[in-house]
């Protein structure tokens, strides 16, 4: 909970950072995917369609359970640099018909300067607003993003993001201050050499609890492997230890193993198909 709560403060001022890293496709790619994965509660299985063109991505993805109940996500993005604009769309349907949407704008006003809202419709129909102003400055070793965010609940919000790299690490220090002073502040660094990548990280919230975590990802001869640990402030952890082991043609099977802060695990495994065009 703490990790999303920061991402929805983040969000919109990360949201920035895309119109001005924005990049165009040539052509339209198309890629499929679908398979299935058994669990402790039985199968379920997914799709998902993704549309690259040039300015543009579409994704359609859903998941249905072994009670025959589905859920389905339609998140669309596009970009302009030319226009420095920057707009996505992303809608969940869930099993019982409710909803819930994220609409977000951003816009380049001058140089390195850029206006962004944020609108959340929950599953209940409650809407809530974000909006912000922000400067993005170059550094000798990266660069800074700061501005202030106004919200629906939380009032105005100061938030300032630093990212780095140097000696093949990439550092990220990030904080939002409240009005009444707390702040959340997260840290993490990141690397990859050799076909391996890790990253470790930590989140303090506004009582001073922290969550951390360390995550490592290798390729294989022919799939990944992936851990993720993460250590809570009350001192109980949850890991997530997955492989994935492909034959070649875009077919493969699955493996997941989650421990739970309670010390509980369960598996999962499961077979994928992927297909792309042209």
């Amino acid at each position: 909970m703490l990790l999303k709560n920061f991402a929805a403060v983040a969000a919109i001022a990360m949201a920035t950072l895309t119109v001005s890293a924005a990049f165009d496709y040539a052509d339209a790619r198309t890629r499929r995917a679908q398979g299935q994965v058994a669990t402790q509660r039985g199968t379920f299985t997914g799709a998902a369609e993704t549309v690259r063109e040039r300015g543009s991505r579409s994704r359609d993805s859903s998941v249905t359970g072994p009670n025959g109940r589905a859920r389905s996500t339609q998140d669309d993005r596009a970009w302009s640099r030319e226009d420095g604009t920057y707009t996505r769309d992303r809608t969940a349907t869930y099993a019982n018909g409710s909803q819930r949407s994220v609409d977000t704008d951003v816009l380049r006003t001058g140089e390195g300067t850029y206006s962004a809202s944020r609108e959340v419709t929950g599953r209940n129909g409650e809407t809530r607003i974000q909006t912000g102003e922000f400067t993005a400055t170059q550094t000798e070793t990266g660069r800074t993003i700061s501005g202030d965010i106004n919200t629906t609940h939380a009032g105005q919000v100061d938030y300032q993001r630093d990212v780095s790299r140097q000696d093949g690490v990439r550092s990220v220090n990030s904080s939002a201050t409240f009005e009444d002073g707390t702040s959340i502040n997260r840290s993490s660094s990141a690397s990859c050499a050799d076909g391996s990548c890790s990253s470790s990280g930590a989140v303090t919230n506004r009582s001073g609890g922290q969550t951390s975590w360390d995550q490592t990802r290798t390729r294989t001869e022919n799939g990944a492997t992936r851990s993720r640990d993460v250590t809570y402030a009350d001192g109980t952890s949850r890991s997530v230890d997955q492989e994935r082991v492909g034959n070649g043609d875009g077919t493969g099977v699955v493996s997941r193993t989650i421990t739970g802060r309670n010390g509980e695990t369960r598996t999962q495994t499961g077979e994928y198909q992927v297909t792309r065009e042209p």
